[in-house]
Formats: C-alpha cells, sequence, structure tokens
C-alpha cells in the first residue's frame, strides 16, 4: 500500500543521521528549499543554523536549507513576512515587540542558552578619555538596528546597560552597524562612531586589529547582573501563524534540524565545531574557539523552551519600558508543538 504524505515524512523525521555525511540514502531523496534569514554572517548566535547545511543535516531530512543574511534580526523577520522566506532567526525579544504592534509573528523553537559574551568597544583614539560607561554621555555608539516598528535585541540590551550607568538612551547617539565583522570593524575604523556595541567574535577581533579596547565585558558577572532579566532568552526561530497552518512539514523539519545540530555541538568539541564553518582566516578561527571555550553553554542543548527564560524575558522587557510587550501572551507568542518546553 502506498505511503501517505504524512507517514513518509514521519519517517523520513526518524531516519538516523548516518554519521552527517549526507551520504547514502539521502542523498536520494528529492530536495525541498526552506528559506531561513538570519543576521549575519558570523553571528555567534544564529551559528546552529549556518552549521546545519554544513553538517548536511538539512539533506539527511530531504531539504536544501537556503540561508540570506541581513543587517539585524528585526529587518530579516519584515523581509519574511513580506513573503522573501519561510523562517527568519532573531532576538526574542523582538518578537513580543512585533506582536504587540499587530504583526503576525510566532516562534517555534529555542536556540538561546546562557547569556552570550557582549562588549562595548571603544575606538582607540579615546583611551583616556572615556574611562567609564557614564563617559559614553553625548558619543555616538554603533550597534545593530532594527525597523522603523522595533528596535533589534541588540539596543536594547545596550540602552539597559547604559541606563545602569546613568545614560539615558537619548544621551547618546545611535548609528545603525551590521550584525557582522565588516560592519564592526567599517563603524571603527572610519570613525563613524566612538563605540560600538557587540558580541563575540566582533570585540576580540576588533581588539586584535588594534581599532578599539573593551570598555565593558558583559561575561564579568557583576556587570551582568545590572542587566534586568539577564537570564531571558536569546534567539529564537520564528515565522508567522499563516505560515504555520500552510505548513506544519516544514515546519517539524526546519525544528528537527535545529534540535540535530545543538544535538552534535553538544557531542562535539569547539575546535571541531569551528572547524565545521570552514573559516579561512586562522585568527578568525582562534577567536570562535576561544568565545566557544569561554562560554560552554551559549547554546541550549535542545530546542526546547524554558519558562525559566521566558519570564525573565518579561523583566528584560519591563525594564526595557515597553510595558506592552511585557504582558505577552506565552501562548500567542511561543508555539511549543514541534519543540516542547521545559521549565
Amino acid at each position: 500500500m502506498a505511503l501517505t504524505r504524512r507517514q513518509f515524512v514521519g519517517g523520513l523525521l526518524g531516519l538516523p543521521l548516518a554519521g552527517l555525511s549526507g551520504s547514502g540514502g539521502a542523498q536520494e531523496v528529492a530536495l525541498n528549499p526552506i528559506r531561513i534569514n538570519i543576521p549575519g554572517p558570523g553571528a555567534m548566535p544564529f551559528m546552529p543554523v549556518e552549521l546545519i547545511a554544513r553538517l548536511e543535516i538539512d539533506r539527511a531530512l530531504g531539504t536544501d536549507l537556503l540561508i540570506r543574511y541581513f543587517p539585524s534580526g528585526p529587518q530579516g523577520l519584515d523581509d519574511m513576512l513580506a513573503g522573501n522566506a519561510d523562517f527568519a532567526a532573531v532576538g526574542f525579544s523582538v518578537v513580543p515587540k512585533m506582536q504587540a504592534r499587530g504583526q503576525d509573528v510566532v516562534v517555534i523553537a529555542s536556540m538561546g542558552g546562557k547569556t552570550p559574551p557582549y562588549a562595548v568597544v571603544v575606538h582607540r583614539s579615546l583611551r583616556g578619555q572615556v574611562r567609564s560607561l557614564a563617559d559614553l554621555k553625548g558619543r555616538s555608539i554603533g550597534v545593530s538596528v532594527g525597523i522603523t516598528q522595533s528596535k533589534t535585541y541588540l539596543q536594547i540590551v545596550a540602552e539597559l546597560l547604559l541606563k545602569s550607568h546613568g545614560v539615558q538612551p537619548e544621551q547618546v547617539r545611535w548609528v545603525g552597524t551590521a550584525q557582522n565583522i565588516d560592519g564592526q570593524v567599517g563603524a571603527l575604523a572610519g570613525q563613524v562612531v566612538d563605540a560600538v556595541f557587540c558580541e563575540e567574535p566582533f570585540p576580540s577581533a576588533l581588539v586584535r586589529r588594534n581599532l578599539g579596547f573593551v570598555l565593558a565585558d558583559l561575561s564579568d558577572a557583576k556587570l551582568a547582573a545590572l542587566v534586568p532579566g539577564v537570564g531571558h532568552l536569546r534567539a529564537a526561530i520564528a515565522t508567522s501563524n499563516a505560515f504555520l497552518q500552510q505548513n506544519p512539514v516544514r515546519t517539524q523539519r526546519v525544528v528537527e534540524m535545529l534540535r540535530r545540530t545543538l544535538d552534535w555541538m553538544h557531542k562535539n568539541t569547539p575546535e571541531a565545531i569551528i572547524a565545521r564553518l570552514e573559516i579561512a582566516d586562522a585568527q578568525e578561527r582562534r577567536d570562535r574557539i576561544a568565545a566557544l571555550t569561554r562560554s560552554p553553554e551559549l547554546f541550549p542543548p535542545d530546542v526546547r523552551f524554558s519558562q525559566a527564560q521566558l519570564e525573565a524575558t518579561r523583566a528584560f522587557l519591563r525594564a526595557s519600558g515597553d510595558a506592552g510587550a511585557a504582558a505577552f501572551d506565552m501562548k500567542k507568542v511561543v508555539n511549543d508543538t514541534w519543540a516542547g518546553s521545559r521549565p
């Protein structure tokens, strides 16, 4: 008797990866494209998405994952909602904000572990003049920026960090920088900004190139504690409810791809993980290995949503001044049908 489409897909998702080589039967499956937008290239919180194709996990599941890079998560999400992609990887806290503004967006899988290593890197010419975060008042700060309706996750974090040192968001000039190394280098090297707020491996790369010095590093537990809701959910995979209703099989496949990738990452060393990305620059590889070594819990062990992280996100959004987003309805923002949840 012929298999139904649902039976076929269900059997396919249950297949082992056969060593992640993509050889054998996986090559014989007709590949269906799935398009996803992510910030980058090279933004560490979204590394699991970049690894999916490198590990050929998409092909093992009969899919060809096509990645498009954007300067920030909200820009990629906006492009997805316009119908140009199926999914988008984004800072989770952006999603309640967009929902509060009436946009049809929901998250389906988590890929955020503990708080990533952020840093404020100040232009080298200002050493001795800028000695603390309070000294950034009146200066320009580069950070990835979103769309008119929504700030990026990184800008929200940067604003909360500055507030903890008496600097209000309107007391600095925010300059948009792409969430990749070229954007960070261009902003500092061209002296477009006095400082940038970014996450590893970009701070290490900027210091190594002698473009600036680290003024504040949120890997310092005391400094990180000044950011309300520090245990919030960093990154997630999002799509629209309309897409979910029409494409449950594609959604299931994306969640399964991410699940298998995270499982592989937790079974391998930082060196093995970075090797899969095939980065040409040796020093950049070392920067990324060092970042993963310093933050072994940067990524979660699986795609389930942590209730503790989601509640911490409420505190994070409340502190940002967006009461509407902080009051988000968990059942409307998160669809854990495929990923599941944990405490």
